[in-house]
């Protein structure tokens, strides 16, 4: 088989990787604002819960279009946040943030959150390390076993992902394919999207459906369905990759309620066709299902 891989959320586990970032967020933001650390986590925590009440509406704005939804990625939460705050979201600390942020050197919150994410992301990876799941791989190993080519595809670069793997003992080669800097994430206008279980996805990705079209997969996994498996689901649909092509969710303890629903519809009306707890069960994937 031919099979297609998220990295970050499919190899790794990002929770705790996302905790340290929200956190580093608020703890920076709290002299800023005029809050304690702890009352800046606290707000934060508010406002993370406003914009999940609306999650259709918040999430990863790059380029003025919503690319992925906040509750599909623990990662998008400083993201959504910020943006909701520009948006003038209400609440009794809002004002406060807005106003704080703006006069310690800020033109907008969003640009205080982009200004944070690098260093708190490089600091957990320092402290903490941010390697693969267990039995990377011996995964690896089965499925070059089988014959089968795996390549993951990947927002973070190359060196990331061979740098990562190598750690596990996993070098490039022999079946196994690093592609990094896949922007994902690129919309480049607002036509052709499609409304899937209520929400608006954007399909104009020109880099991450050229990556997809050239390799033709049979199996397709990822841990966001907006960014992993949209693109894969619009050419299947059209007939650029095999209609036989399976696409599978990787679950994790925050997978969004309207990605995991999904594989009750119809087939042509989703982005995920079955909903797996591991990277580990590529191993028992066949091509009959």
């Amino acid at each position: 088989m031919r099979i297609l891989s998220d990295f970050d959320g499919v190899w790794t586990d990002q929770a705790d990787e996302a905790r340290a970032i929200q956190r580093h967020y608020a703890h920076v933001a709290a002299p800023l604002v005029g809050r304690t650390p702890e009352q800046a986590e606290a707000d934060f925590a508010d406002f993370l819960a406003a914009t999940l009440e609306r999650p259709d509406e918040h999430g990863w704005w790059p380029r003025g279009f919503l690319t992925a939804f906040v509750d599909e990625d623990e990662l998008l939460a400083t993201g959504a946040v910020s943006r909701w705050l520009d948006d003038v979201g209400e609440h009794p600390q809002a004002d406060a943030w807005r106003e704080g942020l703006r006069c310690g050197g800020y033109e907008t919150v969003e640009a205080f959150g982009n200004v944070q994410f690098d260093p708190a992301m490089k600091a957990f990876r320092a402290a903490r390390g941010h390697s693969l799941v267990d039995g990377a791989r011996e995964l690896c190993q089965a499925l070059r076993a089988r014959g089968d080519d795996l390549v993951v595809v990947s927002n973070s670069p190359t060196w990331k992902l061979a740098e990562m793997f190598a750690e596990a003992g996993v070098d490039e080669g022999d079946g196994v394919r690093f592609v990094g800097d896949a922007r994902k994430w690129w919309i480049e206008s607002g036509e052709p999207s499609r409304e899937v279980h209520g929400r608006r996805v954007y399909l104009d990705r020109p880099f991450y459906r050229d990556v997809v079209a050239d390799l033709d997969p049979d199996v397709v996994i990822g841990d966001v369905a907006s960014l992993d498996l949209a693109i894969p689901a619009a050419l299947r649909a059209d007939g650029t990759i095999s209609p036989r092509a399976r696409l599978l969710l990787r679950r994790n303890d925050r997978s969004s309620r309207w990605a995991l629903e999904q594989t009750a519809l119809e087939r042509d009306e989703r982005l995920v066709d079955e909903v797996v707890d591991s990277v580990l069960d590529l191993a028992s994937v066949s091509l009959s299902g």
